[in-house]
């Protein structure tokens, strides 16, 4: 095998539609760079953070609401 297959074969699937979640754990669990590993625990922390912030009965604006909606579906 050749580099460039090496390399190819080592790179990280992304494909539209898979949750925002699934994307970041595989970046930490498959990257070997500690800086993208950081950075995805950070964006989970994050997404786990709107989570909680689009339960019901949490007091937020309809502008807020939609905002945190976006987030968590695109």
């Amino acid at each position: 095998m050749n580099k460039k297959q090496q390399i190819n074969s080592n790179q990280l699937s992304f494909s539209i539609g898979r949750p925002l979640a699934v994307l970041l754990e595989e970046v930490q669990n498959s990257s070997g760079d500690t800086n993208l590993k950081q950075a995805a625990e950070q964006m989970l922390e994050a997404l786990h953070t709107f989570e909680i912030a689009n339960k019901p009965g949490v007091s937020k604006s309809a502008i807020t609401s939609q905002a945190i909606y976006e987030i968590l579906t695109k």
